[in-house]
Formats: C-alpha cells, structure tokens, sequence
C-alpha cells in the first residue's frame, strides 16, 4: 500500500504541475504548444483533462476502480504527448516527462489495481 501511496503521489504531482502550466497559459507551456503545433484549445483540453486524472488518481487512493481508470486516461495522454515530440523530432531530453508520465501512471494502475486484490 505505501508505494501505491508514493507512485501515486508523484504522479499526481507531474500532472498537477503540467495541467497548471497549460491551464494558467505560462509561457514556457504556451512556447512547447507552439513547438509541437497544438491548437489553442487542444492544449486547454489537454489540460483540463490531465487535472480530472489528477483528482481521479487521488481518488483512486480511497476507491481503487476511479484510480485505474484515470491513470490510463493519464498514460494514454502520454502517449500522445510522445507521438507529438517523436513528429516534432524532439530528442530523449524533451520527450522523457512524457515517457515518465507512461511509466508512472502504468505503474499506478497497476499498484491500485494489486490494492483492491484482483489479482490476488
């Protein structure tokens, strides 16, 4: 159960951090929208969307089958955010918080998905 906590906790973190940017228009947020040709509101629904995961993986802390499912919506969107960096030839540097954003949000299914004993 505690690094179900931990995992989820950082990954909340990532995605608070990255929903905030693109929502609060910052502009090193709107300068990478605009180096991987995201439309104005594509990136805002990004970013309302990376919030929702947020809330449903912390409350996915409480009741597990929330969690699961938003941490895949959050992997999905990471996989998206790869294949925009992968089209804009963007390097290992700037395509890694994507891939981190993969890994823990796979790892957070996972783990909440162990929690509630389906596999067990």
């Amino acid at each position: 159960m505690i690094a179900t906590v931990i995992v989820t906790v950082v990954l909340a973190i990532l995605f608070a951090f990255s929903s905030s940017i693109k929502l609060l228009g910052a502009p090193q947020s709107l300068a990478i929208r605009d180096h991987l040709g995201v439309s104005p509101t594509l990136w805002r629904v990004i970013g309302l969307l990376e919030a929702a995961g947020v809330v449903g993986v912390s409350v996915g802390l409480a009741w597990a089958p929330i969690g699961i499912a938003a941490a895949i919506g959050l992997a999905l969107l990471s996989v998206g955010a790869v294949a925009y960096h992968l089209r804009a030839r963007d390097g290992v540097v700037k395509t890694a918080p994507a891939v981190l954003g993969i890994l823990l949000a796979a790892a957070t299914a996972i783990l909440q998905t162990f929690s509630i004993g389906w596999f067990q």
